[in-house]
């Protein structure tokens, strides 16, 4: 039996681009590790280490942002040097976010104030504020209250 050859990362990421893997999402996920997999285990592959960081809370990755410290600091992952985009001052338990979500305008929509045009972190807080922050700078552009008698925990 003949070995059977895969095609080339290039031939594979135009074929991607011309839809012959848009079936369902499974496949396209497939294709795309399988590509990425083609492209990091090559022998002539080289890894030079970039930028480290820690974090003691889970980092969140949305968009080409990477969200450390409970989304209270942002990180551009776009440049091929990661630059912070912004940090919230440290507050107290019942501040802390407890979830958040990337939020941005439906294109199409009206909507009253400028600042919606642009996209948003919608966060759950520990006492059950939800906060509408930029994106890009970290400001609180909205803060609702949402009960005492119960309590949220994550944002679907």
């Amino acid at each position: 039996m003949g070995r059977t050859r895969k095609a080339n990362v290039c031939r594979r990421l135009s074929r991607r681009a011309l839809g012959f893997y848009a079936r369902d999402a499974g496949v396209v996920q497939r294709t795309n590790l399988g590509i990425l997999r083609a492209l990091v285990c090559q022998e002539s592959t080289k890894f030079k280490n970039v930028w480290t960081t820690h974090s003691k809370s889970p980092i969140a990755y949305e968009r080409g942002r990477i969200y450390f410290d409970n989304y209270r600091c942002c990180v551009s992952s776009v440049a091929s040097e990661p630059r912070k985009l912004y940090e919230m001052p440290k507050c107290s338990k019942s501040e802390k976010i407890e979830d958040a979500l990337l939020w941005e305008c439906p294109v199409g929509d009206i909507l009253p104030d400028p600042s919606d045009y642009k996209s948003s972190l919608i966060a759950l807080t520990a006492h059950n504020w939800l906060l509408r922050i930029s994106a890009t700078t970290g400001e609180v552009l909205e803060k609702i209250y949402l009960a005492s008698y119960c309590k949220f925990r994550w944002i679907f």
